[in-house]
């Protein structure tokens, strides 16, 4: 990537990640609906699915899909916890202003499926790194430097969201430290982020995935939950760091509650049809659709990934049974197939890995 496309780039990512907190998210999908089981193609023996009740089920969606949630609190409470906000905020930030901390207004966060009430903290002014900021930045404003948005989730208390309103700097700006050091920075920064124990506990489970977008100057990456080895579709956080200042430009915590999430993977993790198995049955599907005729496609990696495991569990909601607010079976273990077709357009295919039955085509 150019480094005058870097610039268009990570202003996109803020935009983006802008987007997805304030109004959350809708997983986007062609064809629908297709629910029939294809003929599996292995030879061994299935595992039963594993059936639960409401009652066995331990996560809810914390309130409706209401693009504006009410946060249930009273007056005094609410006071209370943008109190503790800040609070928070300054010990994870010492360098932001905190008198620019006043700006303060009931949003909203995604989470990976679901939208819960949340406190937004506009136009907070970031005093870290003010030299080294003035030197590279073509726009920065020794009057108002760096400004940034916090929001809080007052249910969690966790920061799901930090980072700059817009981005500005120069096409000749140069990185101060490796790739290897800014992964090494940026998980260091997600360790204060969710906690000591938290990350102790959970360390071996992460799987780093990093972007592909060729940048010299930003690192992104994805810390994905994984259970039993297998990755979760959607459950991550996100760092994207800033390799020119050696500190972090923005994270984004879409979480949730990992035993929760653990109690509704309950199926086996090993699959009962192999990933060459699964590209059969999608090929078939999409020479079906084509009136007989053959489609060529070529496997690729999920967009703007290095490397993205194929197996996963398939926590997104749209795919998910719930009812009252409760998941009533569990999340289903699909193979996920990025193909490009000849016209150079990307789509996906979505696999159950224990039935073969088709769940999505993405075009």
């Amino acid at each position: 990537m150019k480094k005058s496309k870097k610039i268009e780039f990570v202003a996109l990512f803020v935009f983006m990640l802008t987007v997805l907190t304030v109004s959350g998210y809708t997983f986007d999908t062609c064809e629908t609906g297709i629910t029939e089981a294809q003929a599996v193609l292995s030879t061994g023996e299935q595992n039963p699915l594993v059936t639960f009740s409401s009652e066995d089920s331990f996560i809810k969606v914390p309130w409706p899909q209401d693009e504006n949630p009410l946060p249930p609190y009273s007056d005094e409470e609410k006071e209370s916890l943008v109190k503790e906000a800040k609070q928070e905020i300054i010990r994870l930030f010492p360098d932001l202003d905190e008198n620019t901390l006043d700006n303060v207004s009931w949003g909203r966060l995604y989470y990976s499926g679901y939208i819960v009430p949340a406190i937004v903290f506009s136009d907070v002014l970031d005093l870290s790194k003010v030299e080294e900021r003035r030197a590279i930045f073509k726009y920065y404003d020794q009057n108002d430097p760096r400004t940034v948005i916090v929001v809080y989730d007052p249910e969690r208390k966790t920061i799901g969201r930090y980072g700059p309103e817009g981005w500005g700097g120069d096409n000749d700006d140069e990185a101060i430290i490796s790739v290897e050091e800014a992964e090494e920075h940026a998980l260091e920064f997600y360790r204060k982020m969710v906690g000591e124990k938290y990350y102790e506990d959970h360390k071996d489970e992460f799987y780093i995935a990093r972007h592909d977008y060729d940048d010299d100057l930003f690192l992104d990456l994805d810390i994905c939950t994984t259970y039993e080895g297998v990755v979760y579709f959607e459950d991550h956080s996100s760092i994207n760091y800033d390799m020119r200042l050696d500190t972090v430009n923005y994270y984004f915590d879409t979480r949730r509650d990992p035993e929760a999430l653990y109690n509704i993977t309950t199926l086996s993790p090993e699959p009962d049809i192999t990933i060459d198995e699964a590209k059969e049955i999608l090929e078939e599907r999409l020479k079906e659709n084509n009136g007989g005729s053959k489609v060529d496609v070529e496997y690729c990696q999920r967009y703007q990934y290095y490397n993205y495991p194929n197996l996963q569990w398939l926590d997104v909601p749209y795919y998910m049974d719930i009812e009252d607010g409760y998941v009533t079976s569990p999340l289903k273990l699909i193979w996920e197939l990025p193909y490009t077709t000849p016209n150079g357009r990307m789509h996906y295919g979505i696999i159950d890995a224990h039935t073969g039955e088709i769940i999505d085509i993405q075009f």
